[in-house]
């Protein structure tokens, strides 16, 4: 007979772990596991699957599924074979791949329809089990639905374990099954690639944003100062997590360079570092800032995009994301001619290699420099 243990869990409900051992000639052969929110659950199980086991050759059948390699052990292996990791979205697309309950299936018994039912699951919002078993409670696995775009990022980060884990797995991946399921659920809507962005802030808006931040900062300088971050922003045109990472000890005054650590990059961000020039005016805001911690700006980026976020709320600006900054920052190069106005200069600012993709970041609006005379430089510039 199968036992059952139970957990507490932080909010004080109790979680119900139901285990069956099987044994032959004196050896536990196999071992079977699940959680379940209710003890009536667990025992339902408990005697499903002994029922089923007791089926002449059903144990040494399970036994030999379970040595197959399931999506979450391929997984696994894509993962321990990367000498140097992934980013951190693609890591963590991953890790909640092998938490659906797509990972206890067996590669060998997937089809398009598996992939078409993981994609439609990922779409109503059907929730994996969380990293943290103490998180675990009913009110986790309420729907939460997500966007097509959402969704795609999943796909895209799955195919690459399709198309590349077989050799490391040492199995056959259904390849044209996903490439099938992929086709009708783009043809379906159910997928669908990012839009565009071409939001770029206002100079009213800016005004604003400086404004609130600044009289923010002065009310209690313990706070970020998040009108310095946005400066950077438009002065250096960085990532939000990458500006906030950046050490003293790469960046060379002499030379006007920044060089800026696993620059991300949609095949290989770890180990991209990318040598950058810097503008006048991140030369004066970087000089600004204290030598008081390691890092340059030395604030979480989640903290970074939700005060941002929060000041847009109260601001009611519409639309604006902190990553909309960099777009305005590219644009603005173009628009006063940075380096000359040639392309190649503008990368070396930006960071971005020659076939990147720089292009999605220029929206030009005007000739000449919007930002010229802006009455917030002198404060960007004196010292925090």
């Amino acid at each position: 007979m199968g036992t059952i243990m139970t957990r507490a869990k932080r909010d004080g409900s109790q979680s119900y772990t139901a285990t069956i051992r099987k044994k032959q000639k004196g050896k536990v052969v196999l071992t079977l596991t699940e959680t379940f929110p209710s003890e009536r659950s667990a025992k339902r199980w408990i005697k499903q699957r002994e029922s089923e086991l007791k089926t002449k050759g059903a144990v040494d059948k399970v036994v030999q599924a379970k040595k197959r390699k399931t999506w979450s052990d391929v997984i696994a292996d894509y993962c321990a074979a990367s000498p140097s990791g992934f980013g951190k979205t693609k890591t963590a697309n991953l890790a909640y791949l092998q938490r659906l309950e797509f990972g206890k299936i067996a590669v060998e018994e997937t089809d398009d329809h598996t992939f078409f039912k993981l994609a439609q699951d990922l779409l109503i919002g059907v929730q994996a089990p969380p990293a943290d078993e103490k998180l675990d409670c009913p009110e986790h696995y309420n729907l939460k639905p997500r966007l097509p775009q959402t969704v795609n990022s999943y796909m895209a980060t799955l195919r690459t374990v399709v198309q590349y884990g077989g050799p490391i797995s040492g199995i056959q991946m259904p390849l044209a099954e996903f490439e099938t399921a992929k086709l009708t659920l783009t043809h379906q809507g159910q997928i669908a690639r990012s839009a565009k962005r071409n939001r770029r802030p206002t100079l009213d808006e800016m005004d604003r944003l400086m404004a609130y931040f600044h009289d923010n900062y002065m009310a209690d300088t313990r706070r970020v100062p998040m009108y310095k971050l946005v400066g950077a922003a438009i002065a250096l045109a960085h990532r939000q997590k990458a500006l906030s990472l950046i050490p003293w000890s790469d960046f060379d005054e002499n030379n006007a360079r920044l060089t800026i650590r696993n620059m991300k990059h949609p095949r290989q961000t770890v180990g991209n570092d990318k040598e950058t020039w810097i503008t006048e005016e991140g030369m004066k805001i970087i000089s600004s800032m204290p030598r008081s911690d390691e890092r340059i700006f030395p604030y979480h980026s989640d903290t970074i995009s939700r005060l941002f976020t929060e000041a847009c709320k109260i601001l009611e600006i519409d639309d604006l994301h902190f990553h909309d900054l960099r777009h305005d920052a590219i644009s603005r190069f173009f628009e006063i001619g940075l380096g000359g106005g040639s392309r190649d200069k503008i990368l070396k600012y930006t960071g971005h290699s020659p076939d990147g993709s720089l292009s999605r970041y220029i929206h030009v609006e005007q000739e000449g420099d919007k930002y010229e005379g802006w009455r917030w430089w002198p404060l960007l510039f004196a010292p925090l």
